[in-house]
C-alpha cells in the first residue's frame, strides 16, 4: 500500500490544520507562539506541515540550561535516566528526568536541596521547562526510560526502568505509567526484581501494539525479557516464546529495522548481540561485536541506529561504560559498525570501522550516544556523553563524507567529566535542535547546550499526534523530485522510541538538508504496513503524517 501526498502550499492554519483541504486558505497573522501549518487531506488521513513556533534562538553551543529553568528544576538528583516528547500535545517537547536515589541523604542537600529527590516530569513551554507538581515520581534507582502510546489512544504513556535494590529508597520496580490527557498515574508493575537498564519499544510480532524489551545488566545474574502488550497497559513475558535467549544482559538496546524488511529487530548493547526478526521470532547473528576489556568494571554501553554513510542500510554506533579510563589511564572510542546488507537468508553483516573513520579514544566514560545530524549539514554526527571543551561541553564527533565516513575530534579532550545519559530534541521550539546531558552528581546541574554551528537545516517526519503511531517506521529523505532514487538519497532514519544509555528518544526523525530549500520524503511504516511518500517538503518545516499541527 503506498500514499503519495502531493502537497500543495496553499493552506494555512492555526492550530487546527484537520480544518483545511487542498486549495483553501485560512489568513491572519499568527501569534503566542503557536506553529503555523500547510495541510493536505489524503484517504485515510492527513499530512501537516508544521513552521516552527519560534525564530532561532539561542548562540552556536549556549549553555541554555537556566534560561530554559533546568538548574533550579533539578537538584536533589543523581541523575540516571531521561525521556524527551510531547505528553500533553500542546506542541512543546516535554521532559522526564530519573534518579537514583539510595545514597545517603547529605549526598543530596546542595545547590538548595533538602534531600533526595524524586523522578520529575518537566514540561515544556515557551518560556522554558517547569515542573509537574502532579507527577508520580518516586524515590528508587531509575535507570532507564521511554515515551510511548503503549495503549492505542494517541498520547503518550511512560516506561520507567529500574534497578531495585532491598532497602530505603531502593526498592521501587520498574513500571508503566498511563497517561490521561497529560496526567500521568501508575497503572502496571512490570517486574520487582530485574536489574533493568534501558527499554527497548518495538512491535515485534505486528499485532498494532508496541511491546517492550527490558534489558537487564550483568550485575544481577539475570536477563533481558522481552514483554508482549496484552492490551490494557498488559504485559506478558514472551522471551523464549520469541526464540531470544535466557542470559542476555545489557547496558543498552537498539529497536530498529537493521534489514530492510520492515521488522523491528534487536541488538542489545552490553553483550553486544544481534537478533534479527523473522516474523515475531528472533534468530541471533553473529558479528564483529567484541570488545577489548581493561578491567572488570568496562562494558560497552549505549547504543543507536542511523545510516551514516549514505548506502540506505541502518548502521550501528556503541558507546562506553569503561571505569578504566578513569582508574588506569585507558583511552577507549565509541565504536561504529557499518551495515553491509544481508545475505540470501535475510541475516545483516557488519564492519567495525572505528579506526578508519577516525574516532578517538576518550580519557573519560562516553556511555550514551546518539546519531544524528547536529549541525544541518546533510551529513550524520555522533553525539555522546564524554566531554570536550576541558569538561564544559558534551563531545560531539561532527561526520564528515567519506569511505568509510570520517569524525571530527573535538577539541578539550581530557578532562574526566562525563554524563550519564542524554537527548537530543528541540527543547526551545526553533526547530533546531538542543542536547540535554544527565549530571549524575547533585553537587552539579545536568545541562542543555544549544547545538553547534548550523551548516543548514533540518526537516522532522512525524507520524500520528506527538509521533504516537511512527515507531519502527524508517524515514528516507531524497532530493526535491528525486523521490526513491538511490543516487538521490540524502538520509534514512529509524523513528525510535528508545536511544542510547537510559534514554527515551522524541519518537521522530529529524533530518539534515543542508541549504536545500526543499526535499521528498518516505515513510515506510512497519510489518509492511505501507509506504508514505510526501513531495516538495520545505526546509525547517515538521511533517505530521495522519495529525495536525499541535
Amino acid at each position: 500500500m503506498r500514499r503519495t501526498l502531493l502537497v500543495a502550499l496553499g493552506c494555512a492554519a492555526l492550530l487546527a490544520p484537520a480544518a483545511c483541504s487542498s486549495g483553501d486558505s485560512v489568513g491572519g497573522d499568527v501569534g503566542g507562539g503557536a506553529p503555523v501549518s500547510t495541510a493536505t487531506e489524503v484517504e485515510g488521513g492527513e499530512v501537516a506541515l508544521c513552521e516552527p513556533a519560534v525564530d532561532r534562538s539561542g548562540a552556536p553551543g549556549e549553555d541554555r540550561t537556566a534560561d530554559l529553568g533546568l538548574e533550579d528544576a533539578l537538584t536533589g538528583i543523581r541523575g540516571h535516566a531521561t525521556a524527551v516528547g510531547d505528553v500533553d500535545g500542546d506542541g512543546w517537547v516535554d521532559l522526564f528526568v530519573g534518579t537514583f536515589a539510595d545514597r545517603p541523604v547529605e549526598d543530596y542537600q546542595v545547590r538548595g536541596a533538602d534531600g533526595p529527590a524524586p523522578d520529575r516530569l518537566l514540561l515544556g513551554s515557551p518560556d522554558g521547562f517547569t515542573v509537574d507538581e502532579s507527577f508520580p515520581g518516586g524515590l528508587g534507582r531509575t535507570s532507564g526510560a521511554a515515551f510511548a502510546d503503549l495503549d492505542g489512544d494517541d498520547d503518550l504513556d511512560l516506561v520507567v526502568a529500574r534497578n531495585p535494590r532491598k532497602g530505603e529508597r531502593r526498592d521501587l520496580p520498574s513500571v508503566v505509567l498511563e497517561n490521561d490527557g497529560g496526567r500521568f498515574s501508575v497503572h502496571t508493575e512490570l517486574d520487582a526484581e530485574l536489574g533493568a537498564r534501558s527499554v527497548g519499544v518495538l512491535d515485534y510480532d505486528g499485532d498494532g501494539a508496541l511491546d517492550l524489551y527490558l534489558v537487564e545488566d550483568r550485575f544481577t545474574a539475570g536477563s533481558s525479557v522481552l514483554l508482549r502488550n496484552t492490551g490494557d497497559l498488559a504485559f506478558e513475558d514472551v522471551t523464549a516464546e520469541a526464540g531470544l535467549p535466557g542470559d542476555v544482559a545489557g547496558l543498552g538496546v537498539v529497536a530498529a529495522d537493521l534489514t530492510g524488511d520492515t521488522r523491528p529487530d534487536l541488538f542489545v548493547a552490553g553483550d553486544n548481540r544481534l537478533f534479527v526478526n523473522e516474523g515475531g521470532t528472533f534468530a541471533e547473528v553473529d558479528g564483529p561485536f567484541e570488545w577489548e576489556l581493561h578491567g572488570n568494571e568496562d562494558d560497552p554501553a549505549g547504543a543507536a541506529a542511523a545510516d551514516v554513510d549514505g548506502d540506505g542500510l541502518v548502521d550501528l554506533v556503541v558507546g562506553q561504560h569503561f571505569n578504566s579510563t578513569l582508574d588506569v589511564g585507558e583511552r577507549v572510542p565509541v565504536r561504529l559498525y557499518l551495515n553491509g546488507g544481508v545475505d540470501g537468508g535475510g541475516r545483516p553483516s557488519f564492519t567495525d570501522v572505528t579506526d578508519e573513520s577516525g574516532l578517538p579514544g576518550f580519557p573519560t566514560k562516553a556511555p550514551h550516544v546518539e546519531l544524528v545530524d547536529l549541525d544541518g549539514d546533510g551529513v550524520v554526527d555522533i553525539v555522546t556523553t564524554a566531554s570536550a571543551a576541558d569538561g564544559t561541553r558534551p563531545a560531539v564527533l561532527l561526520g564528515e563524507r567519506g569511505d568509510p565516513p570520517r569524525f571530527a575530534t573535538p577539541d578539550g579532550l581530557g578532562d574526566p567529566q562525563y554524563w550519564i545519559a542524554g537527548a537530543v530534541f528541540d527543547a526551545d521550539g526553533d526547530g533546531a535542535p538542543e542536547i540535554f546531558v544527565v549530571e549524575w552528581e547533585p553537587a552539579l546541574s545536568s545541562k542543555l547546550f544549544e547545538a553547534p554551528e548550523p551548516a543548514g537545516d533540518w526537516v522532522t517526519v512525524a507520524v500520528g499526534p506527538a509521533g504516537t503511531r511512527g515507531v519502527g517506521a524508517t524515514v528516507e529523505v531524497y532530493e526535491a523530485g528525486a523521490l526513491g532514487s538511490d543516487d538521490a538519497r540524502l538520509a534514512t532514519v529509524p523513528i525510535v522510541a528508545s536511544v542510547g544509555f537510559g534514554s527515551g528518544a522524541e519518537p521522530v526523525a529529524r533530518v539534515g538538508v543542508g541549504d536545500r530549500d526543499a526535499v521528498d520524503v518516505r515513510v515506510r511504516m512497519p510489518h509492511d504496513g505501507g509506504t508514505i511518500d510526501v513531495s516538495d517538503v520545505p526546509a525547517g518545516r515538521r511533517v505530521v503524517i495522519d495529525a495536525g499541527c499541535p
